[in-house]
């Protein structure tokens, strides 16, 4: 965050990004990059473990670019929720990670992906109308861990 308690410069271009991203008059490239760029809070859920989802074989990392937006995501997730599905102390309070946008990308999603064997990608301000999906494709993440750099496996693919 910002010296003055509002969001810091690069969290600020990423809202802009992700809000002509939106009205469809984004540039993906400019996206990912304001995305490396920004400080990111990923809540934590039970120990230490980031706030994930997974969605069609992809492992979906929540990440927000502030706090009131994590704070709508939690929220709803606690309404939604089972009596005894998450963690009584998320009523009260949120711990959080705050990461460079870049170290998630580059660093921490590698080693997750390493450690879980399951392609991982970063969703941005999820209840935003400006949400953006990072895809774990080449571009966003590295070519290590991006599934259109993996090799295909024997008998699939297309078809001939």
């Amino acid at each position: 965050m910002g010296g003055d308690g509002g969001p810091s410069t690069g969290t600020a271009e990423l809202r802009d990004r992700m809000g002509a991203f939106a009205r469809g008059e984004g540039d993906p490239r400019a996206l990912v990059e304001a995305v490396r760029g920004a400080e990111l809070l990923l809540p934590l859920l039970g120990e230490d473990a980031v706030w994930t989802a997974d969605l069609e074989d992809i492992r979906w990392v929540f990440a927000f670019t502030g706090t009131r937006e994590m704070h709508t995501f939690l929220q709803q997730k606690w309404e939604a929720a089972e009596p005894g599905e998450l963690p009584a102390g998320l009523a009260r309070f949120a711990r959080y990670l705050a990461v460079d946008g870049e170290e998630l990308l580059q660093e921490m999603l590698p080693a997750w992906v390493g450690r879980d064997r399951v392609p991982m990608g970063v969703v941005v301000d999820v209840t935003s109308d400006a949400r953006a999906f990072l895809p774990p494709v080449s571009g966003i993440v590295p070519d290590a861990i991006a599934l259109d750099r993996q090799p295909v496996a024997e008998g699939e693919g297309a078809a001939s």
